[in-house]
């Protein structure tokens, strides 16, 4: 397996979204250590698989993953998960996963179980609300994608894509303007509810434009307002 920090895709513990709960009072005074492992996943594995049972978070600390659903129409990717971010939040309700999370590079990932976390909680009210924060932001995060389906036409959503992930890295240190793009136009389709040659073509048009540069599995953001033009537009289905 290929070194995980090369390329920079490792994140300090302090930008992860789980660190609240790792550094939380209740971990320091008795508690369980929120992390019980780190595991790695060689591209292409399954961190966890649908079916699975819901009793483990996952949180990336190096590579990027995504997470899918297979409704028996076709799949949908749900998210695209960068290092800090988590994978697996749903362990709380119990029951089995109806998605999937699958390493789209070499990733390390902590693994937290969810009942390490449910006894944290009970040692602190405010490990509670840092467990309930971070569940309402990833609920915020699905509406707002689902409202961009509905709302978006193609090439807006394919700008927003971009420039969403821009913004993520920059929150991680990393340059807003150059970044690793290691899933292909297939994969960026299913989670835009678009089809690989849509993808394929907006992303030429924008290349062709002078906005973006496209090296392989990477993306450079030449012209960042051009996209946000494109996203401020009024849609043309």
């Amino acid at each position: 397996m290929a070194n995980l920090a090369e390329g920079g895709n490792q994140v300090a513990c302090a930008t992860c979204v789980m660190s609240p709960l790792c550094n939380s009072r209740a971990a320091a005074n008795g508690g369980p250590a929120p992390v019980e492992c780190r595991r790695r996943f060689a591209t292409g594995e399954r961190i966890y698989a649908a079916g699975a049972p819901r009793d483990t978070v996952y949180a990336i600390r190096a590579g990027t993953a995504q997470v899918s659903l297979n409704d028996g129409h076709g799949s949908h990717v749900v998210r695209f998960l960068l290092p800090g971010d988590a994978a697996g939040l749903d362990a709380f309700a119990g029951g089995n996963h109806a998605n999937e999370a699958v390493a789209l590079e070499d990733c390390e990932v902590c693994v937290i179980p969810a009942y390490r976390a449910e006894i944290l909680g009970k040692h602190s009210e405010a490990t509670c609300a840092q467990l309930r924060a971070i569940m309402a932001r990833s609920l915020a995060d699905t509406e707002m994608h689902a409202a961009m389906l509905a709302r978006l036409a193609a090439p807006q959503r394919v700008a927003r894509f971009l420039l969403d992930l821009s913004q993520r890295w920059q929150e991680r240190g990393f340059s807003a303007m150059s970044f690793r793009l290691p899933m292909g136009r297939r994969a960026i389709g299913q989670h835009l509810g678009l089809t690989t040659e849509t993808v394929s073509r907006v992303l030429s048009d924008f290349q062709a434009h002078g906005w973006i540069e496209l090296p392989w599995r990477e993306v450079r953001l030449v012209q960042p307002d051009k996209l946000r033009e494109v996203l401020a537009s009024p849609p043309h289905r």
